[in-house]
């Protein structure tokens, strides 16, 4: 095999993992990589979908072709308000989704009378105040 040149599949099948793209990146600034990249490129999707290039895109949008392209950039930091201005005027929805992390830590399950399983809150965790209502 020496001297011989390898093929790109070769090269894929002996090439070693490696975590090079995502070292030094917390799990928050990879997830904001992702959901940016998503949101472009439903933008992106959309702008072809309308049958427009950026510069058409644009004058449609009322901004620039720049802009545009940062949109599509899958890199540019959108506002709440700005992603509401763009998906009002190309029909699509925007509606972000806050959720509370569960901590299972602070839960465990127990059995009612139906045989259904409920969550029940673990009184240790949880403020006087928190604890006062579950109490009431």
């Amino acid at each position: 095999m020496k001297g011989e040149k390898m093929g790109i599949q070769d090269k894929i099948a002996r090439a070693k993992e490696t975590n090079w793209l995502t070292d030094g990146l917390s799990k928050a600034e990879m997830k904001s990589i992702v959901e940016l990249a998503q949101i472009s490129s439903k933008i992106e999707r959309r702008r072809i979908e309308m049958g427009m290039t950026q510069k058409e895109f644009a004058v449609y949008m009322g901004v620039s072709q720049g802009m545009v392209s940062k949109w599509e950039s899958r890199d540019y930091n959108f506002t709440i308000k700005s992603l509401n201005e763009i998906c009002s005027k190309i029909d699509l929805t925007f509606t972000p989704v806050l959720n509370n992390k569960i901590i299972t830590e602070k839960f465990s399950l127990i059995k009612n009378d139906s045989k259904m399983y409920i969550p029940k809150i673990s009184v240790n965790n949880l403020t006087s105040e928190n604890r006062r209502n579950c109490i009431a």
